[in-house]
C-alpha cells in the first residue's frame, strides 16, 4: 500500500475558483519538486509559458514556494484523484484500473463543497486511467449516479448547488508525445501553423486557450 505523498498537505483552498485535477505521481517518486507534477516538471514548464513572469520554471528547476505563491494568488488549487495505491511501485498507466472507489481522494467532496471552484481542469482525459475518467468513478461513488460527460473538451455539471465547468487539457507528460500523430486537434492545428508543428507548442497553445485568463 502506498499513500499519496503530499495530498493531505495541500487541501483545495476555500477561496479557490479553479482546480487542476490529476491522477497520482509515479512511484517511487524521483522528482526534486515535492509537489504535484514535479517528477518531470513539464506541467510547470507549460504554465510558465501561459503565465510568464511568475518563475514557475526557473532554470528548469521550479521552486515550491514560487508555485504555492502563484496558485494562492491566482485562486488556483491542485489535487489528485488517487489517494492510495496497491503497490509501492506504481504508474498511472499500468495499475490505475486496479483501483477501487475507496482508493480515491477521500477529501475531494468536502474540499469541493467548501470551496468556490467554478472550473475544473483535467490534465488527462483520453483513456480509462485518465483524470477525467477517474473523476467519473469518483462522481458515481459520491452521488450514486452516472457522470454524463460528452467527448467534447468542455462540459458542465451541477455539483454542490452550483454549475461547474469541466475542461480537458492534453497531458503534460513527455510520454504523451508518442500519441500526438493520432490526435485530431493537433493535426488540425499543425496544418494551420506552417512555422511550428511541435507537439509541445500545440499543448502550450491549448493551455493558453483554456486555462484561466488571470
Amino acid at each position: 500500500m502506498n499513500i499519496h505523498p503530499w495530498l493531505d498537505d495541500y487541501p483545495i483552498k476555500q477561496d479557490a475558483k479553479y482546480l487542476v485535477l490529476g491522477t497520482h505521481p509515479p512511484m517511487p517518486y524521483c522528482g526534486k519538486l515535492e509537489f504535484y507534477y514535479g517528477n518531470m516538471n513539464e506541467f510547470w514548464r507549460f504554465m510558465d509559458e501561459v503565465y510568464p513572469g511568475n518563475e514557475l520554471y526557473s532554470n528548469g528547476c521550479p521552486k515550491l514556494e514560487d508555485i504555492v505563491r502563484f496558485i494562492d494568488e491566482s485562486k488556483i488549487s491542485v489535487t489528485d484523484l488517487v489517494y492510495r495505491t496497491k503497490t509501492e511501485k506504481f504508474n498511472t498507466d499500468g495499475e490505475m484500473g486496479l483501483l477501487n472507489p475507496e482508493d480515491l481522494n477521500p477529501y475531494l467532496a468536502k474540499w469541493l463543497s467548501e470551496s468556490k471552484v467554478e472550473e475544473i481542469f483535467f490534465t488527462s482525459f483520453g483513456g480509462t486511467n485518465s483524470a477525467k475518467n477517474l473523476f467519473r468513478k469518483w462522481y458515481k461513488s459520491e452521488f450514486n449516479k452516472v457522470c454524463k460527460l460528452s467527448k467534447l473538451h468542455v462540459n458542465y455539471i451541477e455539483m454542490y448547488n452550483r454549475k461547474i465547468k469541466l475542461i480537458a487539457l492534453f497531458s503534460p507528460s513527455p510520454t504523451a508525445r508518442r500519441s500526438s500523430p493520432r490526435i485530431k486537434e493537433f493535426i488540425e492545428w499543425r496544418q494551420a501553423k506552417e512555422d511550428n508543428n511541435e507537439y509541445d507548442a500545440f499543448r502550450i497553445y491549448w493551455y493558453k486557450e483554456y486555462l484561466p485568463k488571470l
